[in-house]
């Protein structure tokens, strides 16, 4: 850039950047502007470098001038160096021996006979010499020549020259100096490409070279001289001058306002600055006279502007820090209000806590006056009440006054009510619970409500209830415990107090009761001390029925059905046995007596007088003992039968009076309660009895061929359950144990009774037995409320009702054949003698 009128420097105020002068690695005071002795320092470097590169510049002009004459020499002569060289009459000879595909490719690529290889023609001309080294020759043995030697003969580098001075040994001098001018070229092409190749190692100033700056005036001048070369003026050789190349070079021009990109160096010329000419940078020198200056205004706003928003956010971050202060302010604020009322009713409390102190240790007050200044205390203050605990004091405060109320000897078993009115109001003082709900809370320490109610009667009420009750209740005698816990609970204790003490205290006495209790010689029921203790103990007592149980099965082995008090032994038991328990007891003990008396009945509608009628009426009175199932079975295969013949010996007697038999038939039918005669199978041996008599009744004669509805099965197993019956009424448990069996099996449970062809578990049974099979029932085991019987190693249930078999195979149910049961059970005989 100019300076001013003053001619005083001012520095570069353009730049000219070479695009390879860009260099990331330079270091940063590469980037400034140096100094006037730098500036000096670096205008000497650059003149040294621009001198030897037109030295370079000029060298390669004279090369290139060489080859030009060379190329005019041969354009002379029109013809190649390796057109005129003569083809070696020996190259190729052995494809004579072959089909010749070498050359064949060879021409195909251009290649002719007697040139050499390459695009063009400078490679090698000659083939490769080779000579057979004798065996265990070293190398270089007495001269011996390589393969390598044969081949460069002079022992030079350049095979090049070597091929051309074969291939040429009979042409001219040109051909020498073209050979000669390419391997220079090659020459100096290899020492580029080394030179290329270590670049990346080291900072090449070839390559690379530093940061130039020049000024606008040394920049027009060079621009100048390129345009005059350009225009034609011969250079001092007089030869006409290449065609200068275009400046590749970016100008910043940083003269005006603004700075500007320049492209082309003629927009330097003038003073005017950059495109925008001399006008537009005068109007911005008037308008901006002082760049500096706006430089740092721009500078102090920016700092001006990065300050206020400093200050801005350092103003937002109070203001959020304000509101969260205020906040929290008020939080304490309130804590400390509702901690100042609470330290106010805490105070008012042991104010009253010390007034009670003062009127229990003087014993001028009564437990009832305790008991309104704590409930005054716990309805003003129920929340501090509750949460420290102050019913712990009311106990220390009211122990000593209980003790007094019951010093005086203490009989609880006598004086059940004693002091229940008094220690009632004292329930609600010892409950944390502020809301009314008097069940089990805890307060800040961990007790309990119980905790505290056993605490203050532990030693005047608990202790003498406990010594009452192991020393002198009797526990047939449940009526004045009972009227103790009544009168205590709810009132005064809760209910997990009262079930403490009745599990620890009352049930070991009642286990120690059953134990001792013997059902024939007890003229006191069991019944009758031990079910008033249901409702409260419930299903701790479960533990007692297993004794008792077999306790009643031992006494009923000799039992006799006439004698009506087993019955009232038992029938209070039906709802509190378990259903399989009771069914079992009623199968042990109970039906095969009850089959042993169907079996004596005697009934004879022609002679009324013979008949033995009062085994079926102790057999009818079992009825709400016995399941209606478990009844009808006994009528069907203990009863009916013989009613049925009673009724066709009835109607096949001589004079008959068919009123008469209806009124007989409605006296039978009489005798049954309305459940019996609602259940389908009674109805179904009515029905019979009735058809029978309309078929007297119409004359056709069918009445005579004897008893058809009865099953002939039935009967006979009734009597079998008869005979078991009459032995276990001779025999003792053993024997009853055997009637009980002979019932099960002679009954047929899921049998019907009416039907004289075998049943589907008979027919499994009879299949069983003649493949040398188990089948019998498996106790506790039932599937949808049918029993599973083993069928061999196959688990199977009967369905009557269905008519069907079901067998489990693998993990499921499924409908089977006996061919399958039978197929099952075999299978799962291999696989076990397999398994072993």
């Amino acid at each position: 850039a100019s300076g001013g009128g003053d001619g005083e420097e001012d520095g570069p105020a353009a730049g000219a950047l070479n695009p390879m002068d860009v260099d990331e690695n330079d270091s940063d005071d590469e980037d400034l502007l140096p100094s006037t002795f730098g500036q000096r320092v670096m205008q000497n470097a650059a003149q040294r470098r621009k001198e030897a590169d037109e030295a370079r510049l000029k060298k390669k002009e004279e090369l290139m001038e060489q080859q030009r004459e060379r190329g005019s020499r041969r354009g002379e002569s029109g013809s190649r160096p390796w057109e005129n060289a003569k083809p070696d009459p020996k190259l190729g000879e052995f494809e004579k021996h072959t089909k010749g595909i070498g050359m064949k490719l060879l021409e195909k690529m251009g290649y002719k006979k007697g040139m050499g290889l390459g695009k063009d023609g400078k490679g090698m001309a000659a083939p490769m010499e080779t000579q057979m080294r004798p065996k265990n020759m070293g190398m270089g043995f007495k001269g011996f020549k390589e393969a390598g030697q044969l081949n460069n003969k002079d022992g030079s580098d350049d095979d090049d020259d070597d091929d051309a001075a074969r291939t040429g040994a009979g042409g001219d001098a040109r051909n020498k100096a073209a050979e000669k001018v390419g391997a220079e070229n090659a020459r100096a092409k290899r020492e580029k490409d080394a030179k290329q190749k270590e670049m990346w190692k080291r900072r090449n100033e070839l390559k690379r070279e530093r940061r130039e700056y020049r000024t606008a005036e040394e920049v027009l001048a060079e621009q100048e001289r390129a345009d005059l070369e350009a225009s034609g003026i011969a250079t001092r050789d007089g030869r006409a001058p290449p065609p200068p190349a275009p400046a590749k070079m970016t100008v910043i021009d940083m003269r005006g306002s603004q700075a500007h990109v320049v492209t082309d160096l003629r927009e330097l010329r003038g003073d005017g600055g950059a495109a925008g000419g001399g006008d537009a940078a005068a109007n911005d020198d008037e308008e901006i006279a002082f760049p500096e200056l706006q430089h740092n205004l721009r500078l102090i706003v920016d700092l001006a502007e990065a300050e206020i928003q400093t200050v801005d956010a350092k103003i937002r971050h109070e203001k959020d820090t304000n509101v969260l202060l205020r906040r929290e302010s008020n939080r304490l604020r309130a804590d400390a209000d509702r901690a100042e009322r609470a330290a106010d009713s805490l105070d008012q409390i042991l104010r009253l806590a010390e007034k009670c102190e003062v009127s229990a240790q003087s014993r001028g007050a009564t437990l009832d006056d305790l008991a309104t200044m704590y409930s005054d205390m716990k309805a003003r203050h129920p929340d501090e009440y509750a949460r420290h605990g102050v019913q712990r004091l009311a106990v220390a405060h009211a122990h000593p006054l209980v003790a007094d109320l019951f010093r005086e000897p203490y009989d609880p078993l006598t004086e059940p009510t004693r002091g229940t009115s008094t220690l009632k109001r004292w329930k609600e003082l010892l409950s944390s619970s502020t809301d009314g709900d008097h069940g089990t809370t805890n307060d800040m320490f961990g007790n309990t409500d119980d905790d505290a109610m056993f605490g203050l009667l532990d030693a005047s009420v608990i202790q003498p209830l406990r010594r009452a009750v192991t020393t002198r209740w009797d526990a047939k005698s449940p009526e004045p415990l009972l009227r103790w816990f009544n009168a205590w609970h709810p009132a005064v204790l809760s209910d997990a107090a009262v079930e403490e003490l009745q599990v620890k205290c009352v049930l070991p006495k009642l286990q120690r009761a059953v134990e001792a209790w013997n059902p024939l010689k007890d003229p006191v029921p069991i019944h009758a001390w031990l079910h008033p203790w249901l409702p409260s103990l419930g299903a701790s007592m479960a533990s007692l029925w297993a004794p008792i149980r077999h306790k009643l099965t031992n006494a009923l082995a000799a039992w006799h059905p006439s004698d009506q008090s087993a019955l009232g032994l038992l029938a209070p038991w039906r709802t509190v046995f378990d259903v399989r328990d009771w069914d079992a007891l009623l199968l042990r003990s109970i039906l095969p007596k009850l089959q042993y008396a169907l079996s004596e009945v005697k009934i004879d509608g022609v002679d009324r007088a013979s008949q033995v009628l009062e085994p079926l009426g102790w057999v009818l009175a079992w009825e709400a003992c016995v399941p209606a199932g478990r009844m009808t079975q006994l009528l069907e295969s203990g009863f009916f039968p013989k009613f049925h013949a009673a009724l066709h010996a009835y109607l096949a007697a001589p004079g008959l009076d068919l009123e008469e038999v209806t009124r007989w038939y409605l006296e039978w039918k009489g005798a049954f309660s309305e459940d019996l005669l609602a259940h389908e199978r009674v109805r179904r041996q009515l029905n019979a009895a009735l058809d029978a008599m309309n078929a007297a009744t119409t004359g056709d004669g069918t009445h005579v061929h004897g008893p058809s509805p009865v099953s002939e099965r039935a009967r006979e197993g009734g009597d079998a359950a008869a005979k078991g019956a009459a032995n276990g009424a001779g025999g003792g448990a053993k024997g009853s144990r055997r009637g009980g069996d002979a019932n099960s099996k002679g009954a047929g449970v899921d049998d019907d009774p009416g039907s004289d062809a075998m049943s589907l578990r008979e027919a499994v049974e009879a299949f069983a037995q003649a493949n040398d099979l188990t089948f019998m029932p498996k106790p506790g085991r039932r599937h949808e409320g049918l029993q599973v019987y083993s069928f061999g190693s196959v688990s199977v249930v009967v369905d009557s009702a269905g008519e069907m078999l079901r067998a489990k195979i693998g993990d499921r149910w499924a409908p089977a054949s006996l061919d399958t049961l039978l197929a099952a059970h075999k299978e799962r005989a291999r696989a076990k003698s397999k398994t072993f």
